[in-house]
């Protein structure tokens, strides 16, 4: 009898502890805007590996979402990786690359015992696109400066893939300060981003 009133306390006492993360939840609609930076891949025009590239890049988003239930929300984003771009193999010779997408994600918050933070991950689908240009010589003998006509390749890709991220809230009455991990899956180079950011719940 008395092991089941301890297990019994022992229960409510957890409960009470996640109590006010949930109580102090809004319910309402979120909107903000992050600033941070993403990591541009391209296996190049084609995917002709010469000109493909790994680059970093300043990148920012918008975002706004519900939270109708303590354990999970629904938010929609608009990222924008970037224009990356790196020399292919000669120096007067380059590639850029160009990824944004908009996704729609689930996302489900952890029960911490701290009433003013979230830890949340998300996962979703995006529809990626991702513009690749690749700026070469017409000619060029080895040896011998090249021409100083340039060709220009370009390649718009549309994909749709599967989205995920992780991140971490501060919430200060209806302000958010959060920061996050994105990334887009899929044959596109897969670009990902590390933001900081605000939110504001209505």
């Amino acid at each position: 009898m008395i092991g089941n009133v301890a297990v019994r306390g022992a229960a409510l006492a957890a409960a009470a502890l996640c109590f006010p993360v949930y109580a102090e939840d809004s319910a309402g609609p979120y909107a903000g805007a992050s600033l941070g930076v993403a990591d541009v891949r391209s296996s190049g025009y084609a995917d002709v590996d010469y000109y493909g590239f790994d680059e970093h890049h300043a990148a920012w988003k918008v975002f706004g979402g519900i939270h109708p239930i303590a354990p999970l929300g629904l938010e929609a984003d608009y990222l924008d990786f970037g224009d990356a771009s790196a020399g292919a193999h000669y120096s007067y010779d380059s590639a850029s690359s160009n990824a944004r997408a908009g996704a729609l994600y689930a996302v489900g918050y952890l029960p911490v015992p701290l009433p003013l933070l979230d830890v949340f991950g998300k996962f979703g689908i995006a529809r990626l696109y991702q513009e690749t240009s690749i700026n070469y010589p017409v000619a060029c003998v080895p040896g011998h400066e090249c021409a100083q006509y340039f060709g220009l390749l370009r390649e718009d890709v549309w994909t749709t893939a599967v989205a995920y991220g992780a991140g971490v809230q501060a919430r200060f009455a209806n302000l958010g300060v959060r920061a996050e991990y994105e990334r887009i899956g899929g044959n596109s180079g897969e670009p990902d981003m590390i933001t900081v950011g605000a939110s504001w719940n209505f």
